[in-house]
């Protein structure tokens, strides 16, 4: 049978007809076994919570042993199952003995306690008693009693294995829901949780009760979550942990068993009842061990915050009837959830129903890279180092190494810009210090151009790892598509060519040169107004087509540039010959005529010129 079953109520009805059966058989002459005893309900189960103090000035002296008072089990019980708390990790476990007590008083045998689970400090501890009590004590050897900081132990009768068609165990695997996650709920994965076996689906929810676990509320919180785990499922035969969700001290949340199965919490109220239990131990009496015995803000605030997101799920009126404390449904009998935290439950629902502040938001105040309207270029393969400034708008602390800035569009996308500084291709950094809400936090990176010409623009948003992006539906901002850099990636430059020397002067040897005027020359022109006419002789103008005065000079003057540059080579080459004998020439020959040229030509040719 189910735990949750005998949770009902259904349990104690069975023996109402069981009963009269007895009675028939009796009247028959007949002998009949008792019936067996039913599992106990959930929230029926005696429980006693010992410090160390109370083990060694409320335990009586036998021998070398610590014996209990008597604890009751009008339910009956079979089994006795503790959750012990070591003074530290490596201490040995001292010897603990159960008995049960028959309904006459009758003393069964002492059963040692074998352990069923151990992690640093923590052990879980159980004894099959061998009949069915209505009471069991324990003893504690009084030598290894020092090594004890604290314990709870009880007696009730387990749930049976599941037995039928149930799926196989760790089957329930079910995500976290992203409105849980957003308010920074942890995952059964995050604290190592064990799988479940429970398969009683229950999605509708419209209450929730408040807890305290009666445990250290300090130390490792994962490990203090699989030992209450390990106590539910390995004592009692639970298919999970009770509750639904747990506290720390910090604020932190955690999933428990699955919010859509249903829970074992509150005897005979559990349907549609989501369990919140707080880490620790809360009660003004009994739980000075395990400081501190008033929860703190943190711990108030955020289980507000979570009673407000669930009633927002499941469509939850919050008030005293639908968020109260585990003592305050009908038929417990239980100090749960402690005198401390019962008084904060007003707080609790007030946090529930207020307007609430997003836990994560951020506001852009500055960047020193360009604007993506801007241009932004870079050459292959450049650096360029920056900063982006944002506002933190939310409720809770960005804090280094957890709170950076991410790729987007789409999400964790892998950067083409991503610099050499940058935490991961997805991460460009992380905030610079803590910052608390209002302060502004720096996220300083550098980006590296591409080495391939073209447009790169990239998005990022703020990212708290492990509890949400700051664009998701529940949280404040901003949207992934607004914190952008964009680069482009310029072609490079090609190399300038070299410039053309001076070319060479043409040589006019031995640092002569010669200018030629130029000269203008009479010629027949072009007909048309204002042209040229020659005279043929008969008295009569003609134009010639084709022809212009300055042309024709300017040809004349380049003739005799070129025969001068020849003359002064072919003189230049003549200095280089050998002397000799000349041969004379004949009087009037044409080599001796004298060439006639005109004065200024004869001028230019005489002018001494620099040498180059």
């Amino acid at each position: 049978m189910d735990q949750r079953i005998a949770g009902s109520g259904i349990g104690r009805r069975a023996r109402a007809v069981i009963a009269p059966s007895v009675l028939v058989f009796a009247a028959l002459g007949c002998t009949a076994e008792p019936p067996p005893l039913l599992p106990t309900p959930p929230c029926s189960v005696p429980e006693v919570d010992v410090t160390a103090e109370a083990l060694n000035a409320g335990y009586d002296r036998d021998g070398e042993w610590l014996v209990s008072p008597v604890l009751d089990a009008p339910d009956g019980a079979t089994r006795v199952g503790m959750l012990l708390g070591l003074v530290a990790g490596e201490a040995e476990v001292p010897a603990i003995e159960a008995q049960g007590i028959g309904r006459d008083g009758s003393k069964g045998p002492w059963v040692p306690v074998r352990r069923t689970w151990r992690e640093a400090e923590q052990v879980v501890l159980m004894a099959d008693l061998g009949m069915d009590a209505y009471g069991a004590r324990i003893r504690v050897d009084a030598g290894g009693a020092r090594m004890i900081r604290g314990m709870t132990w009880s007696a009730f009768v387990p749930e049976p294995p599941p037995v039928g068609p149930f799926l196989p165990i760790g089957v329930w695997r079910a995500a976290l829901r992203p409105e849980l996650a957003a308010i920074g709920v942890r995952s059964r994965s995050s604290w190592g949780a064990r799988a479940t076996t429970c398969t009683t689906r229950e999605s509708s929810k419209y209450r929730m009760a408040i807890h305290h676990t009666v445990t250290p509320a300090t130390g490792d919180i994962p490990s203090r979550l699989r030992g209450i785990q390990a106590y539910h499922m390995d004592t009692r035969g639970w298919c999970d942990t009770g509750y639904h969700f747990l506290l720390s001290l910090d604020g932190t949340l955690w999933e428990g068993r699955d919010v859509d199965l249903l829970g074992t919490h509150v005897g005979g109220h559990n349907s549609g009842n989501i369990g919140i239990s707080f880490i620790g131990c809360f009660h003004s009496s009994g739980c000075d061990s395990w400081p501190p015995q008033v929860p703190p803000a943190e711990m108030i605030d955020s289980a507000g915050r979570l009673a407000g997101t669930l009633a927002g799920l499941y469509g939850i009126t919050v008030g005293t009837s639908t968020v109260r404390g585990h003592r305050d449904y009908p038929d417990q009998t239980t100090s749960c959830p402690g005198d401390w935290l019962h008084a904060r439950l007003g707080r609790i629902r007030e946090v529930a129903t207020a307007p609430t502040t997003p836990r994560f938001a951020a506001q852009f105040v500055a960047q020193s890279f360009p604007l993506a309207r801007d241009p932004f270029p870079l050459a292959p393969g450049a650096e360029h180092a920056g900063y982006i400034d944002m506002r933190n708008t939310g409720s809770e602390t960005w804090t280094p190494g957890v709170t950076k800035l991410g790729t987007t569009q789409p999400r964790d996308m892998t950067s083409p810009l991503a610099g050499p500084d940058w935490l991961a291709p997805n991460r460009a950094a992380t905030v610079e210090r803590s910052i608390p809400p209002g302060d502004v936090g720096r996220f300083a990176f550098t980006v590296r151009a591409p080495l391939s010409p073209g447009d790169y623009p990239q998005f990022f948003n703020l990212v708290h790892e492990g509890a949400a992006w700051f664009g998701d539906p529940d949280q404040g901002g901003p949207p992934d598509n607004q914190l952008q850099v964009r680069v482009t990636v310029t072609e490079p430059e090609p190399e300038p060519e070299p410039e053309p020397g001076p070319e060479p002067a043409p040589d006019a040897g031995d640092g002569w040169t010669l200018d030629v005027p130029d000269y203008d020359v009479p010629r027949p022109v072009d007909g048309g107004p204002g042209a040229s006419t020659a005279d043929d002789g008969s008295g009569c103008s003609c134009a010639i087509p084709g022809r212009s005065p300055r042309r024709g000079a300017a040809a004349l003057a380049l003739l005799f540039w070129v025969l001068t540059i020849v003359s002064a080579g072919l003189k230049r080459w003549e200095r280089r010959l050998p002397a000799g004998p000349r041969e004379e020439e004949p009087a009037g020959s044409r080599r001796s005529q004298p060439v006639n040229l005109p004065r200024e030509y004869q001028q230019g040719l005489a002018r001494p010129q620099p040498p180059p």
